[in-house]
């Protein structure tokens, strides 16, 4: 693979990593604000949770 496509694919990898994360984010803030739970993947099962009222309480975790 050349050097040139490879940047390409870490380009585009980050890129939808992030868009990932920008929709979780928000998917999260919609919750919150209709009082509604969302579904999450904990322990290779999917389960409902309710997200924290508060955004301090929400902590971010880099991967990768």
């Amino acid at each position: 693979m050349s050097t040139d496509h490879e940047t390409e694919l870490k380009k585009l990898k980050y890129g939808a990593t992030a868009a990932l994360k920008r929709a979780a984010r928000r998917a999260r803030e919609l919750a919150r604000q209709t009082r509604t739970k969302v579904v999450v993947m904990r322990d290779g099962e999917l389960v409902k949770e309710t997200p924290p009222t508060e955004r301090k309480s929400e902590t971010r975790k880099r991967i990768g």
